[in-house]
């Protein structure tokens, strides 16, 4: 296990999601190759971006707490690059797969909430379940101003779930006075919100 300053940059180069130079794609990765994969792109100065987390355990023989940064999306990474070498990366050895992105737009506002969230220092979670919606909302104030989601209930504790399309979903906890009514999301009874961008939990 790699010590946590032994561990490659969340992003590369360091500037906003937004400001990516070329277009965005979903490289999905043998398993526990997604840190190793980040280095072969620093080396090869690719722009990425690979969301980590930091997971405090307790050793069993001594109960002192153990820190590990762990993607917050395991087997995936994103990463720009034009049509003509995006596929260059096969040769790494490290790659299942490439996922065209085709609304370009909404995956870099996606990523972008979870970078913003991230660069917040406030505390991402993966979730394994899915949450049910409600009515859609938007951050007005404090640090996650400007994110919109859904509004869900979940073990009596406010939460708000990011997703990103391709990738998965994590939850942190917010402030729900934090929210108010968003008339720009659609309708979360309908199908597309499969592809909405969070879900705010609500106890």
């Amino acid at each position: 296990m790699k010590r946590i300053n032994e561990n490659p940059p969340a992003r590369f180069p360091n500037r906003p999601i937004a400001e990516a130079q070329a277009p965005w794609w979903i490289a999905k990765i043998k398993p526990r190759m997604e840190k190793a994969l980040a280095f072969d792109f620093v080396k090869e100065n690719i722009e990425y971006y690979l969301p980590l987390v930091t997971k405090v355990t307790r050793r069993k023989d001594n109960n002192k707490p153990r820190k590990s940064v762990l993607p917050l999306f395991p087997g995936y990474i994103s990463f720009c690059s034009t049509e003509k070498n995006a596929t260059s990366i096969y040769k790494t050895g490290r790659i299942v797969s490439i996922i065209t992105i085709k609304n370009q737009r909404h995956f870099k506002e996606e990523l972008s909430q979870i970078f913003q969230v991230l660069e917040s220092g406030i505390v991402l979670e993966p979730i394994q379940a899915s949450f049910p919606v409600g009515s859609p909302v938007y951050v007005y104030a404090g640090p996650m101003k400007g994110i919109r989601g859904i509004i869900a209930r979940i073990q009596d504790s406010n939460r708000l779930v990011l997703s990103v399309n391709g990738l998965g979903q994590a939850c942190m906890q917010i402030d729900a006075a934090y929210i108010k009514p968003d008339i720009e999301l659609p309708n979360p009874m309908l199908p597309t919100t499969l592809s909405l961008r969070g879900h705010v939990a609500m106890g």
